[in-house]
């Protein structure tokens, strides 16, 4: 494969000195700097219609990013022939890999997964409604080994039981605080969350969307949080379906637009029911966690969960996108459940969460229109 990676440079190069009869071609010039090879999603449907779209550039030495994916070359390992666009579909199932030429350098490889197993969704049925029922993302920072931490885990117990409260989010709860065998509920999903809200030492804590932190254990601190974010409307509906297939858990979301801007989206795997000695803890229900975060889809790095492009939509239009969520051998996929996300940009091209939706594996839920 390396080899072949070195020819395909070479081939490439020489392409852009190269004539034909006396005319001479226009010479592209390689730019220097740091080469991105980057892809539209990392899972498509193996129907021969879902695309991925590969984009190629490179940063030079002031930080410029110049799009070079027409000079550039992408392969699918082990194909001696470059793609003939940047666009890839397929009808298998399976995983691919591929890797972007530019002048000499090569990139690193992408891994693009093929589902054919994809969970069909529910009809929408109110085809012309786009006001939708908001809720907010509620994340608890916790963990088994934290003492202070049963005192939000009371907090949140009372406000899951108040009506006026309860429709108005979703609860994650994220155990990263501490790790290894002494919380059965820790993950490398939490770990990662924790350090997107650079949270290192400060626990419990609990997070509101992805970009509002209340250090309050109070319920009355949380509440009026809670009133504070609060929407009487969403700008986007969330649609979903959930299987489990093998070892995977499969999420097929749809997401339809109250407001023209620009979406992403990401899905969550949660667990009920895990068993973790609590320290500090004064109930015996303190000892049983739900909601924990296992697994989180969407993820842009390791420390932005602002999740996939969706791109720009109009009020009425829809997008969506397929998600493989990987269940581990010490899971319970029976006790797993799925969280969606919609993130929007604000005016200044940032992205906060706008709406969730929570899906049973083996179910569907439907646009929750008010």
């Amino acid at each position: 494969m390396k080899i072949w990676k070195f020819i395909a440079g070479t081939i490439l190069s020489l392409a852009m000195l190269g004539s034909c009869g006396n005319e001479v071609e226009t010479v592209v010039p390689v730019i220097d700097g740091e080469l991105a090879f980057a892809a539209s999603s990392d899972q498509l449907r193996s129907d021969g219609a879902d695309a991925v779209t590969f984009a190629v550039s490179v940063i030079d030495a002031e930080g410029t990013v110049h799009d070079v994916t027409e000079h550039a070359e992408i392969y699918l390992t082990y194909e001696k022939a470059p793609l003939t666009s940047n666009v890839f579909t397929t009808d298998m199932e399976g995983e691919y890999i591929f890797y972007a030429v530019y002048g000499l350098q090569v990139s690193q490889d992408i891994v693009i997964t093929a589902i054919n197993d994809v969970p069909e969704l529910p009809a929408d049925p109110q085809e012309d409604n786009v006001s939708f029922r908001h809720r907010m993302l509620l994340v608890q920072h916790t963990g088994a080994t934290c003492s202070n931490c049963p005192r939000m885990m009371e907090s949140l117990r009372t406000l899951s039981q108040d009506e006026s409260y309860n429709g108005l989010y979703h609860h994650v709860a994220s155990h990263s605080y501490n790790g290894g065998e002494a919380d059965a509920a820790y993950s490398e999903a939490a770990r990662d969350l924790s350090m997107a809200y650079n949270l290192t030492g400060m626990y419990p804590m609990l997070t509101f969307n992805l970009t509002s932190t209340s250090a309050g254990t109070g319920l009355s601190e949380i509440k009026a949080q809670i009133d504070q974010l609060k929407k009487d409307k969403a700008p986007v509906g969330i649609a979903a379906a959930v299987k489990q297939s093998g070892d995977d858990i499969l999420v097929n979301v749809e997401v339809k637009a109250a407001d023209a801007n620009s979406y992403r989206l990401a899905a969550w795997l949660l667990e009920d029911g895990i068993y973790s000695l609590q320290s500090g803890m004064s109930e015996s229900w303190h000892n049983t966690h739900d909601n924990a975060l296992r697994y989180a889809a969407g993820k842009v790095s390791q420390l932005s969960f602002v999740g996939e492009k969706l791109g720009e939509l109009k009020a009425g239009e829809k997008a969506g996108k397929v998600f493989v969520l990987p269940v581990e051998e010490s899971w319970v996929a029976d006790n797993c459940e799925v969280l969606i996300l919609v993130t929007a940009a604000d005016a200044n091209g940032n992205y906060d969460v706008v709406n969730s939706a929570l899906c049973q594996v083996g179910e569907t839920v439907v646009y929750d229109y008010k």
